[in-house]
């Protein structure tokens, strides 16, 4: 395969290095050492378990679904997945695979047409950084193999042996072309993690005498060499946010439910310490998650509620706290669901699922559902959750006469998490504010955080109007992958096209950007929220300052300034549009059409000049990416010019109803 370039590869070495403690150093040399023994020899994964050992199966799920009366467009779309997955068309990350149906999809990715290598050792690819391999991810995601979710449901409600035999087939083929740690596919703990619940998922439900004695074998001796893979390399340190706790989930999966299996005791063990420690250090308690991103927030309560759904249906439940990060996860979530079940999107999103979502619609809301399920509160259920294959085992939502009147109105702090938060309803129009001051991200990379300090997001009649321009790609995304973490594609104010947390690597940040409060009102009539961050202090000299206030029933307001060392900086300030949203300029203001009975009205009182900005690419401007792999031009509202030291430039936004 293609090598990458050395200038490239010490580049992020040596940023990489920065954001580590001497302790994290030295873990990681340690790590290199065994890495390199592991590359010559590991025990056999053969004899793991007893020839007569039962296959692990998560409890109780056959009965649940072969119970179920699914509604008929439910039964609907698993066929067209089956349809789609035996034909080898299937479409994950909104990237079509091109009808391959045999070994070797394995290493192939759809969007280069190039394949990985299946043989090499794991750890000697470079998958962050070989050039014209494409992102690694849509390699992952095929095999996380969890397309055979549906398709083991369907086999099952239908009485289908054929399904059966393609499911046990995919998997044996999976075994059989992925030797263990060779390829791309042994090298992330957080994928091997997540094809073990495939894996005991399927097996749920296709039953283990649909696999022959030597499919049996093979699959055990799969699980095992899954398991001592992710005990031998776990993450840690700097790396230790959701992707611990898949590991961690991973193991105690495959250590509660394959107790035969060799080392099963100690995989319980450590994976549940693991997963009621990580509860309550990824979820703030005000339920913020640390990483500062709503949809992976999602994903860590997924795992926390499969892991505790088996604790409690083998009679040994987790401890209470983690329930209670689990409400406090479903409060804070609640607290930014509009009336029609959006969110805003937040810092990263890969549409990691552990449960197949394929192009799932409302992945936030589904979780939200089985977390008001989990802890019994119909007040945390969502407007338009719709049913899931996960709720068979995560529980339906409890539904009561008043979940849909169940919105939490006025003002919401969130201070751990840093979002102040305004829900109204004025005349017809309900809306919702989201005011981020929080940290960057969490541990010292930060990993899935946006430089997005100061930013707003404002839905209206249950729609999306000011948004976060999304995330696009991760390893392969490049100068695109830092303009969408970057200040200058969130709604708020860079100076001279600076970020306000500087981009390090993909997944990396040098100087973070820290905010502080100045003031606040938290009566919703006359709401008004001030802080200011330090982003710009070390490059410039000074601060930004932002002010968000209602200052009428449907009129608000946001005022910028910067504070500190004197001068006239080059400045802008944006305001992304969702991309299906029409917006235009009439004597002097700037109208957002967003539904046919409300608008939106922006008008500036300053020294900048607007502008809308659509699909720039010198500077990159006024992008947005819908899904991981999709970007599209949006309308950018955009004020620039130069502005001097404490000088104020307000914004005002009037909601209008026709």
């Amino acid at each position: 395969m293609q090598s990458v370039e050395p200038s490239s590869k010490l580049s992020w070495y040596a940023n990489r290095l920065q954001s580590m403690s001497g302790a994290e150093i030295l873990h990681r040399v340690g790590e290199l050492g065994k890495r390199t023994l592991s590359k010559y020899g590991h025990p056999d994964f053969g004899g793991a378990a007893s020839l007569h050992a039962e296959l692990p199966v998560f409890p109780g799920l056959f009965d649940r679904i072969k119970g179920m009366d699914f509604a008929p467009e439910v039964i609907s779309t698993w066929q067209r997945i089956a349809d789609s997955a035996r034909t080898g068309r299937l479409r994950l990350l909104g990237q079509p695979w091109p009808g391959l149906t045999g070994p070797e999809k394995w290493h192939f990715d759809p969007a280069t047409g190039k394949s990985w290598p299946a043989n090499q050792y794991c750890y000697d690819i470079p998958y962050r950084r070989a050039a014209g391999y494409g992102d690694i991810k849509y390699v992952w995601e095929l095999n996380r193999l969890q397309y055979l979710q549906p398709i083991a449901a369907l086999a099952l409600v239908t009485d289908n042996d054929a399904l059966r035999r393609y499911c046990v087939g995919e998997i044996d083929c999976w075994i059989l072309f992925n030797r263990p740690f060779r390829g791309v596919n042994w090298a992330s703990g957080i994928e091997l993690a997540l094809r073990i619940v495939s894996l005991l998922f399927v097996v749920s439900l296709v039953g283990a005498d649909a696999f022959t004695p030597a499919q049996q074998q093979r699959l055990r001796g799969c699980l095992a060499a899954h398991g001592y893979w992710l005990m031998r390399y776990p993450s840690r340190y700097s790396s230790a946010n959701n992707h611990l706790i898949a590991e961690a989930g991973g193991l105690y999966l495959l250590g509660s439910l394959f107790p035969d299996l060799k080392g099963a005791d100690e995989y319980a063990k450590y994976g549940r310490t693991v997963l009621c420690r990580e509860a309550s250090l990824q979820i703030y308690e005000d339920g913020v998650g640390a990483e500062q991103s709503p949809t992976y927030l999602a994903f860590t309560l997924e795992w926390l509620l499969l892991c505790r759904t088996v604790a409690n249906g083998l009679g040994a439940p987790f401890p209470s706290t983690v329930d209670e990060r689990l409400a406090a996860a479903g409060r804070f979530l609640r607290w930014i669901t509009d009336s029609s079940g959006n969110q805003p999107r937040i810092g990263d999103d890969d549409e990691g699922r552990v449960l197949f979502g394929g192009d799932e619609i409302g992945y936030v809301s589904s979780i939200l559902g089985c977390v008001a399920a989990a802890v019994g509160d119909p007040d945390l259920v969502p407007p338009g959750d719709r049913p899931h294959l996960r709720n068979t085992l995560l529980g339906n939502p409890p539904r009561s006469a008043a979940s849909s009147e169940s919105a939490p109105m006025g003002a919401g702090t969130f201070s751990r998490g840093g979002y102040s938060i305004l829900r109204w309803k004025a005349g017809n129009t309900d809306g919702l504010w989201v005011f981020d001051r929080g940290p960057l991200g969490y541990l010292a990379i930060a990993a899935h955080g946006h430089a997005d300090a100061l930013s707003v997001w404002l839905h209206l009649a249950g729609r999306p109007v000011l948004v976060d321009a999304g995330t696009y790609l991760y390893h392969a995304g490049g100068a695109w992958r830092d303009h969408f973490r970057g200040t200058g594609a969130h709604n708020t104010l860079s100076i001279d096209a600076t970020d306000s947390s500087e981009i390090t690597g993909a997944f990396n940040w040098g100087r973070k950007a820290q905010t502080a409060v100045l003031s606040r009102n938290d009566d919703p009539s006359i709401w008004h929220v001030k802080f200011e961050h330090d982003g710009y202090e070390e490059p410039f000299g000074v601060r930004h300052r932002r002010r968000l206030e209602r200052t009428g029933d449907n009129t608000f307001s946001i005022t910028d300034c910067l504070c500190g060392a004197e001068g006239l900086y080059p400045v802008d300030v944006g305001f992304l549009v969702h991309p299906d949203l029409t917006i235009g300029e009439k004597a002097g203001a700037w109208i957002v059409a967003v539904d046919p009975g409300v608008a939106l009205e922006i008008t500036h009182d300053g020294p900048l000049r607007g502008q809308i900005r659509r699909g720039d690419e010198d500077p990159v401007r006024g992008w947005y990416s819908s899904c991981f792999g999709r970007k599209q031009p949006a309308p950018r509202l955009e004020f620039s010019g130069k502005l001097l030291v404490e000088t104020e430039c307000r914004f005002e936004f009037t909601i209008i109803e026709n």
